[in-house]
C-alpha cells in the first residue's frame, strides 16, 4: 500500500501544481483583461473628444463657408454695380463728346447769324458734362472704398 499511496501523493501534488498553474493563468488573464478594460475607457474617451472638437470644426466651417458666400455676393453686386456705372460713364462720355462736337459747330453757325452774340442756352454737352462729373465722382468714391477689387485694373483706377 506504500507504493499506492506514494502514487496517490504524487497524483495529489500534480493536482496541486496544476492547480495552482491554473490559478495564475487566471489572475494572468484579469490582469490583461484589466488592462485592456482601461485601454478601451481611454480609447472611448478619446473618441467622445475627438467626435465633440469634429462637431466644433464643422459648426465653424458652415459659418465661415456661409460668410464667405454673403462676401462673394456681396462683391459680385458691387462689381455689377461698377461696371454698369462704368457703362454710364463710357456712354456719358461719347455722348459729350459728340454734343461737344455738335455745339462747336452750332455754336460757330449760331455766332455767324447773330453777329457773335450768345444765345444764352446753356448747352446739352454742359449738361451731358454735369453727369458725368457726378458719375465720376461715384466711380472714385467705388474705388476708394474697394482697393482691393480684382475686377478694376491699375489703368482703370488711374483713370478716376
Amino acid at each position: 500500500m506504500t507504493q499506492q499511496g506514494a502514487a496517490l501523493q504524487n497524483y495529489n501534488n500534480e493536482l496541486v501544481k496544476c492547480s495552482e498553474e491554473l490559478c495564475q493563468k487566471r489572475e494572468e488573464r484579469g490582469r490583461q483583461s484589466q488592462q485592456e478594460e482601461d485601454e478601451k475607457q481611454r480609447l472611448q474617451n478619446e473618441v467622445r473628444q475627438l467626435t465633440e472638437k469634429l462637431a466644433r470644426v464643422n459648426e465653424n466651417l458652415a459659418r465661415k463657408s456661409a460668410s464667405r458666400n454673403e462676401c462673394d455676393r456681396t462683391i459680385a453686386e458691387t462689381e455689377a454695380a461698377y461696371l454698369k456705372s462704368l457703362e454710364s460713364a463710357q456712354t456719358l462720355l461719347s455722348v459729350l463728346k459728340r454734343e461737344a462736337g455738335n455745339r462747336t459747330k452750332a455754336t460757330a453757325a449760331d455766332q455767324k447769324s447773330s453777329g457773335g452774340k450768345d444765345s444764352g442756352r446753356v448747352p446739352v454737352s454742359a449738361v451731358a458734362y454735369g453727369c458725368l462729373v457726378l458719375n465720376m465722382s461715384v466711380l472714385k468714391h467705388l474705388c476708394s472704398s474697394w482697393p482691393q477689387m480684382s475686377f478694376i485694373s491699375g489703368a482703370q483706377r488711374g483713370k478716376f
